[in-house]
């Protein structure tokens, strides 16, 4: 099938990043689809540039049915380790969409295992997740939590009953980005607002780190600039209230561990200094400014 831009529907394009003629680099398989993946650099396809609205895509899909069982059998138990962080991570961007709307009924779709849910339901908010990976939502119910194990068209949430719905690092997954957004608009009522947030590929330092930058993936499919994610999400009907940078709170230990993705023997150094400095679990948050968060209003019919 040929290519067209999942954002504006263009047909024509150009090469970003490429891989070899005789097929992926990065294969479809659960531990490449793990949050803490180090895979850096890898794709399941070439990526290719609109040359209309500058979006990034895959130029060829992997077979859908291959990516359901990836994410349906995906586990890290890193993401237990890194709870207290992702908790944090959820209250700050809380307290930004509070700006916005009060609280009220909340779905987390792609929640893994559940901590923007425990941060909405201390702020008091009414949470449901949405979860693929049977490992993550396991997880997440042990947290008290109520998820359904299952994906974002698949669910049997009720149509216009919530008033936020967040989609933390879950757009740049799908390869039908438009349905999901139009989805999203079908779960929330009059003037709800969406949470979003996605890796930046036209920030700064994704044009200098080309295909070594760490958001380069093989289950990454989608590859928004602040711009293309804007009319996506104009056009499907989404007023954009703030498009700002996105820092996320992990341990020390963490950070040192994902430059394993360049050089194992930099991770181990790395590892080695926060510990014997006795910083490891600190908790920290640096702003690479290569990821953004989108707080957009559901409009008018």
């Amino acid at each position: 099938m040929r290519w067209r831009c999942p954002v504006c529907g263009g047909a024509s394009s150009t090469v970003r990043y490429p891989v070899p003629e005789e097929g992926t680099e990065g294969g479809v398989d659960a531990q490449a689809f793990r949050p803490s993946s180090e895979q850096f650099g890898r794709t399941a396809g070439s990526v290719v540039v609109c040359t209309t609205c500058g979006h990034g895509s895959l130029d060829r899909l992997p077979p859908p049915e291959a990516m359901e069982e990836a994410y349906a059998d995906a586990a890290d138990p890193v993401s237990l380790r890194e709870e207290e962080g992702q908790v944090e991570t959820a209250r700050r961007a809380l307290a930004q969409v509070e700006q916005i709307v009060r609280p009220g009924r909340m779905v987390d779709i792609g929640c893994w295992t559940g901590s923007f849910l425990v941060a909405a339901r201390e702020r008091g908010w009414d949470p449901v997740g949405v979860e693929p990976s049977k490992w993550a939502s396991d997880r997440a119910r042990e947290r008290g939590l109520d998820v359904r194990t299952t994906g974002i068209f698949e669910h049997d949430l009720s149509a216009g009953s919530f008033r936020l719905v967040a989609l933390c690092d879950v757009l740049e997954h799908l390869d039908r980005p438009a349905d999901a957004v139009d989805a999203i608009a079908g779960l929330l009522e009059p003037g709800g607002a969406l949470y979003l947030t996605v890796p930046d590929a036209g920030s700064r330092l994704a044009r200098v780190m080309g295909k070594r930058w760490w958001s380069v993936l093989p289950m990454h499919v989608q590859y928004f600039t602040r711009e293309s994610l804007r009319r996506l999400l104009t056009d499907h009907g989404f007023d954009v209230r703030s498009v700002t940078t996105h820092a996320k709170v992990f341990s020390a230990r963490y950070y040192a561990e994902r430059l394993g993705g360049y050089s194992p023997a930099v991770e181990r150094a790395a590892v080695g200094v926060v510990t014997r400095i006795r910083q490891a679990d600190r908790l920290v948050a640096p702003d690479f400014r290569d990821r953004m968060a989108v707080i957009a209003v559901k409009g008018s019919p």
